[in-house]
């Protein structure tokens, strides 16, 4: 029985620290007013920048570090779209999304020769120096440094949003964008270090499905969990600590159905098991939508620009 709850443990840890990180950025984005449904292309690509870049120096934080370049940059690309030219927030998501699924295509073919996956590469799936501390050491050890990192990050967005005159900014520009700027805030550059900080926290996302839980990458290993995100996000009530709880319900969900998949001579087809976390997420974001179908951001989806404020 412990053996199972320690499976379990670790594998909700695991399963969830990649929606946790994605949603946090997802909380930060929506929060200012501006939709990121391209959270699951910026994890796909920043995935494959983690391989490409641990692949090349052969070391695992380098690799880190181009998955954030990856995200920063996609994150870039819709902010222009979304916040200056005021366009269609949904569209150009889908249309990052595209964008990155053709580069990371392309990019097995032209970098390492081959399709469907990489070569392996020096990745970060465990955390050695804590294997010293009694009783838990081993446990700890086990899981990567980007759990750590995650929970740092948890920890960073909920005090900017709780204790900080630069959470009240976000929100303010979220929900009335015209009274943040008459009070003398400027609504784009609240709305750029959002969006970039979603870019940031999904690269690290990304990057701990290639080398934080695995050490290569496989084209589809994002598998809608930016989308899962996305839900976390709605069902944590666009908090920190609410989409963080929500995205290791998911992943709760994820080891639930990697546990049956190895039960001995299981009649369930593997399909239907691997539906189990996104038919979780559907039924539990249904009941809490019905509970609070008015919450939500005031402002989000909506473009406010001097362009758009003209038309």
């Amino acid at each position: 029985m412990l053996s199972f709850i320690m499976y379990m443990l670790t594998s909700t840890i695991r399963m969830g620290t990649p929606i946790a990180f994605t949603a946090l950025g997802g909380v930060m984005s929506e929060r200012s007013g501006v939709v990121n449904i391209g959270l699951e292309g910026i994890m796909l690509a920043s995935a494959f920048g983690a391989v490409i870049g641990s692949y090349l120096s052969g070391n695992a934080w380098v690799g880190i570090l181009v998955a954030i370049l990856l995200g920063v940059f996609i994150s870039a690309i819709h902010s222009m779209i979304a916040i200056t030219w005021g366009g269609n927030q949904s569209v150009s998501s889908m249309a990052l999304i595209s964008l990155a699924t053709g580069f990371s295509g392309v990019g097995l073919q032209a970098i390492f020769k081959q399709q469907g996956s990489s070569p392996r590469v020096a990745n970060m799936a465990s955390t050695p120096i804590l294997k010293g501390i009694p009783v838990i050491g081993d446990f700890l050890a086990s899981l990567s440094p980007l759990v750590y990192l995650a929970l740092v990050a948890l920890f960073v967005v909920h005090y900017i949003f709780k204790k900080t005159p630069l959470g009240l900014r976000i929100i303010t520009v979220g929900e009335n964008p015209r009274a943040a700027e008459t009070a003398g805030i400027s609504v784009h550059k609240i709305r750029y270090l959002c969006v970039i900080a979603s870019g940031i926290l999904g690269g690290l996302g990304g990057a701990f499905l290639s080398i934080g839980h695995m050490n290569l990458f496989q084209e589809g290993m994002v598998a809608g969990r930016g989308y899962l995100a996305l839900g976390a996000v709605t069902m944590g009530r666009w908090t920190p600590l609410g989409s963080f709880a929500s995205a290791m319900l998911f992943g709760f969900f994820e080891a639930v159905q990697l546990y049956v998949q190895t039960i001995p001579n299981n009649p369930i087809p593997s399909e239907f098991i691997q539906m189990i976390p996104y038919v979780a997420s559907l039924v539990i974001l249904t009941g809490a939508l019905k509970k609070e179908s008015d919450a939500g951001i005031s402002s989000s989806g909506k473009p406010y620009t001097k362009y758009v404020q003209q038309r």
